[in-house]
């Protein structure tokens, strides 16, 4: 069922049973107010009839019936019941009278009130001839045809209003959806190759409005994937291709005749020296893509000191002339405030890549390692003296294949930050970059306690 459907019914629904309610209370009132109306009405004639009655041996019969002509207009089924008192006794009758009625009236009080569909109502009379009480009864066959109608009336009103309802809820809901319906429309317009394109956003907070930025913000980050993963397959191709087009050209140049062992020894090394390169670029390229992959891997605990210490004892074995320095001064006194809980691999590749870096492009010159610590997470913070980032690159340095415009004479791929920016994205963490071109870099990896 579509939405504007489910809309109309709710709206209908709602609407419909305020209105069933106010059609209730307004028959409610009028049969309470025709109900009061008509025993107040007997009540009168029951008053007249009785008076009527103690005067009628004073009156001669011709003068009786026309006061009861002229006052007495006779109701629909109405009935006169007369009972006479004496010594205080009811005297019966065999008239046909509800038991009820009769029960009142031996105990003195004279019933008002309906029984079934006739009402009852009396009078007691005293007269020099006898006291007696009288009860008149009737039914109300005009206040019983106006109900009928009136039920009937609200009855046809109800069933049509409903109808109108839920054609006005779908009328409605359907200027309401309408917006959606636009963005629907324009969202499955939207392909690979009209990326571009985006949602209209107006000024103003509604869902509809949210909804727009929301898939607007998601194709910027569609569109952002898509020129990543677009260079990053150019670059990849290109890396590529450069190892294996010096293989084959030094594979080609070597068969086109007979060289002498030396030559052979010099063509094998060249060949070695592009597949381990080529052996590296796919290495790193495997490791980059591992980290897009849902899983991270074992989760541990992990200590920051400790896993910086055994960086640097790796950076020994690697670098052996590098210089990095470790400063304690704003190590946290209890240790737990250093743990953090993540892959204790991937966060050693993160640290190996930016001391690697640091010490890379500051050609060995001192490399200050920092760790500290609040409640939030933990730093590591290390500061190089190398040649720095010019400032129009910063933006790009998360880019895989990205080298700065002053770093091209330095061996490495471009792999290094991105690598590393990734791996704190899946330990919820971040990276803080900032460079001075010819001063240095200071690269903050951050760390959360609690990022799994």
């Amino acid at each position: 069922m579509k939405i504007r459907n489910k809309i109309a019914l709710i709206f209908m629904a709602l609407a419909g049973t305020m209105q069933l309610l106010a059609f209730i209370l307004v028959y409610f009132f009028a049969e309470n107010h025709m109900d009061e109306s008509f025993k107040d009405r007997l009540a009168k004639r029951a008053s007249i009839a009785a008076k009527a009655y103690a005067d009628k041996d004073e009156l001669n019969t011709a003068i009786y019936e026309d006061i009861r002509n002229k006052h007495l207009q006779k109701l629909p089924e109405e009935r006169e019941y007369i009972f006479p008192i004496k010594g205080g006794d009811l005297i019966e009758s065999k008239q046909d009278i509800p038991v009820e009625v009769m029960k009142n009236l031996k105990k003195g009080v004279v019933y008002h009130g309906k029984i079934q569909k006739v009402y009852y109502v009396g009078s007691i009379q005293e007269d020099n001839q006898g006291d007696f009480k009288l009860v008149l009864s009737a039914i109300d066959v005009y206040g019983e045809l106006g109900l009928k109608k009136l039920r009937n009336t609200l009855i046809v009103i109800y069933l049509l209003s409903n109808v109108l309802l839920f054609f006005l809820g779908r009328y409605f809901a359907s200027k309401l959806l309408s917006p959606l319906s636009k963005i629907i429309k324009k969202t499955n317009s939207i392909r690979a190759s009209n990326l571009y394109e985006r949602l209209a956003v107006k000024n103003n907070k509604d869902e509809l409005n949210e909804l727009s930025k929301t898939i607007n913000d998601m194709l910027d980050r569609l569109e952002t994937s898509f020129e990543v993963q677009s260079n990053f397959i150019n670059n990849a191709s290109h890396e590529l291709k450069s190892p294996l087009t010096a293989i084959l050209t030094q594979t080609e140049i070597a068969l086109i005749k007979e060289r002498n062992p030396e030559e052979y020894q010099n063509t094998l090394k060249g060949i070695e020296q592009e597949a381990q390169r080529l052996d590296l670029l796919i290495n790193s390229l495997l490791k980059f893509a591992q980290t897009n992959q849902e899983n991270k891997g074992l989760i541990q605990d992990v200590r920051l000191d400790e896993l910086v210490m055994e960086v640097m004892q790796s950076m020994d074995l690697v670098r052996p002339e590098h210089k990095i320095e470790l400063d304690l001064s704003s190590i946290p006194e209890d240790p737990d405030a250093l743990v953090v809980q993540g892959n204790y691999g991937l966060l050693k590749i993160a640290l190996n890549n930016v001391l690697d870096n640091a010490c890379k492009f500051s050609d060995n010159k001192k490399v200050i390692v920092k760790i500290t610590s609040n409640v939030e997470g933990s730093k590591i913070t290390v500061t190089d003296q190398g040649v720095g980032i010019p400032s129009q690159d910063i933006k790009n340095i998360y880019e895989p294949f990205f080298r700065g415009s002053n770093a091209r004479n330095v061996k490495g791929y471009g792999f290094g930050l991105p690598f590393t920016n990734k791996i704190l994205k899946l330990h919820d963490g971040h990276i803080e970059v900032y460079s001075e071109e010819g001063k240095g870099t200071i690269v903050t990896l951050i760390i959360p306690h609690r990022s799994f």
